[in-house]
């Protein structure tokens, strides 16, 4: 029984392709709320390969990113994201999942085990040039994100996983995996689950 729990928990641990994402800049205007009912903590994790972790593989602005992720889906349902910890994990199997190719969630899984805060939302960042067909994957509060997909509707869509949520064909939702162009919102339903696994986070259960 616990080898079948194991086998469906990392089969739920999704994996999305990039097909036609975008960014929501020419559709949709940034909203702020000064104070956020509800805020969760973010860890952002960059993987680094042996080879390159003497010099940085990245050049993300991470309040750039952080403001791209409230202003365009968080904040307008009262969630804020806050940045806490920006660090650096060496992971050969992780920082190239080509090698792992069929098997990248059960690897995430895996690999990100040890690492991740279970008090926070973790994003983990690989290069997309070591990696075909993924644009991200998420589940238990980890997301990955390939780094040439981060200012698109991949990253709240993961983050969704993270916290709980599920695919849908609903158009225009942010956890559809059809026309991913339209994807720009989440419905109240899987606001409320969202919520509600953040006060879970926060309650450290």
């Amino acid at each position: 029984m616990k080898k079948l729990l194991l086998i469906i928990s990392i089969l739920s641990f999704l994996s999305c392709s990039s097909e036609e994402d975008h960014s929501p800049e020419n559709i949709m205007d940034m909203i702020f709320v000064e104070n956020p009912e509800r805020t969760v903590k973010v860890n952002i994790i960059y993987v680094e390969s042996q080879d390159s972790s003497d010099k940085s593989s990245y050049n993300l602005d991470e309040k750039e990113f952080i403001n791209y992720l409230n202003g365009y889906y968080f904040h307008r349902l009262g969630i804020g994201l806050e940045i806490d910890e920006s660090k650096k994990l060496i992971n050969d199997e992780l920082y190239d999942l080509t090698d792992n190719q069929g098997s990248e969630p059960s690897t995430f899984f895996t690999q990100s085990q040890e690492t991740y805060d279970k008090d926070k939302i973790n994003i983990y960042i690989i290069k997309r040039s070591n990696i075909r067909g993924i644009a991200g994957m998420g589940r238990s509060q980890r997301v990955l994100l390939t780094d040439e997909h981060l200012f698109t509707s991949t990253s709240p869509h993961e983050i969704g996983h993270a916290l709980g949520l599920f695919h849908t064909h609903e158009t225009g939702n942010i956890m559809s995996t059809e026309e991913k162009a339209l994807r720009q919102s989440f419905n109240k339903e899987q606001e409320e689950k969202i919520k509600k696994r953040i006060d879970q986070i926060n309650l450290g259960s």
